[in-house]
């Protein structure tokens, strides 16, 4: 949408999650929430990461996925900036992203991503100290203006 930084987390995440070519982050059968399946997301994305930073090319990398996804190169940093961004790991969730798959998916929600809502993207923002505590004091929560090297 228009007014979205296309560097944000969320951003990124939206083109991840939308993108036929990335495998490992799909939409839930609801568009509300996110599939994510970790080995093949660490192998696809996060292995990436790793080979762009030494110049490679990164084998197992999906065809026509950002190579700048994200800053991460662990699964938990990505879970961290998931955290951060207000998704929540859906618990109890049992059963396959697609009929014959095995399970083994990772569920989040956030109320401001969904398939269908690309205009909520604009209302996620990081959850940093100050703004915890904006929320706790009834305030708005502001995003945190993108560094020179994100611009």
């Amino acid at each position: 949408p228009a007014g979205l930084n296309a560097s944000t987390f969320s951003a990124k995440l939206w083109h991840l999650v939308n993108s036929p070519s990335v495998r490992s982050v799909r939409w839930d059968s609801h568009g509300q929430g996110l599939l994510i399946d970790r080995s093949l997301f660490e192998r696809e994305l996060l292995s990436q990461a790793d080979a762009h930073e030494v110049g490679g090319e990164g084998a197992g990398a999906a065809p026509g996925a950002a190579p700048e996804s994200f800053k991460a190169t662990h699964f938990g940093s990505f879970m961290r900036q998931l955290n951060l961004y207000g998704f929540q790991k859906v618990l109890g969730w049992v059963g396959a992203a697609v009929p014959g798959d095995a399970g083994g998916w990772l569920h989040f929600k956030n109320p401001n991503f969904r398939r269908d809502r690309p205009d909520l993207l604009l209302h996620m923002k990081r959850l940093t100290r100050a703004n915890r505590q904006r929320l706790a004091a009834g305030l708005e929560v502001r995003s945190r203006q993108p560094s020179r090297f994100q611009q």
